[in-house]
């Protein structure tokens, strides 16, 4: 229901409502309304009902819309968070400063960090080669992705060469990193 619809439904309303408390009115004093006049209030009522009832069914149909709406998007939510987590490489989702945003599980046992702890956390931790991190931003910056072999430093364990894909997800405003074990 739009606005303009709402406003004049409001206004209708308030000028029958007028008119029935005029007639109330004068069936108070004992004067009864004549035949016209209540014919008058009675298709004026009779029209704000319909109005009312026409918006009412338009509510109900954007309800279902809402509805129907919110049931895609828990379901597109869903099958991106199975393919996400499905993935079969460690898979790693940044802002564009590469602080962690969500992180697959197998991106978890990489970092040997449990995936709510990655949250918020700069990849920057667990890349000890600084000045290639930083040029790997700057790719990324300019070229809209990047790939290089880089020391990964999972947590409590042996630093280790990966392979690392990174591209800039620009309609999220995130970067996809991506990493595979080097032989």
């Amino acid at each position: 229901m739009n606005n303009t619809l709402a406003h004049s439904l409001v206004a209708r309303a308030a000028a029958a409502q007028k008119r029935l408390a005029l007639l109330e009115g004068r069936v108070d004093v004992g004067s009864k309304p004549s035949a016209e006049m209540m014919k008058a209030a009675l298709r004026e009522l009779g029209e704000v009902l319909d109005a009312l009832r026409v918006a009412t069914e338009q509510l109900h149909a954007a309800s279902d819309d809402l509805m129907a709406a919110r049931r895609d998007a828990v379901a597109h939510a869903e099958r991106y968070r199975e393919l996400h987590e499905g993935l079969p490489v460690p898979c790693i989702l940044t802002d564009p400063e590469a602080c962690v945003d969500e992180a697959n599980g197998h991106a978890a046992a990489l970092l040997n960090v449990a995936r709510p702890y990655l949250t918020g956390k700069p990849l920057l931790l667990f890349m000890p080669e600084r000045d290639q991190y930083f040029r790997m931003l700057e790719r990324i910056r300019v070229d809209g992705s990047t790939t290089d072999r880089a020391t990964l430093r999972p947590r409590d364990r042996k630093p280790r060469t990966v392979s690392i894909g990174v591209t800039a997800l620009a309609n999220q405003a995130r970067w996809c990193w991506v990493f595979s074990e080097v032989s």
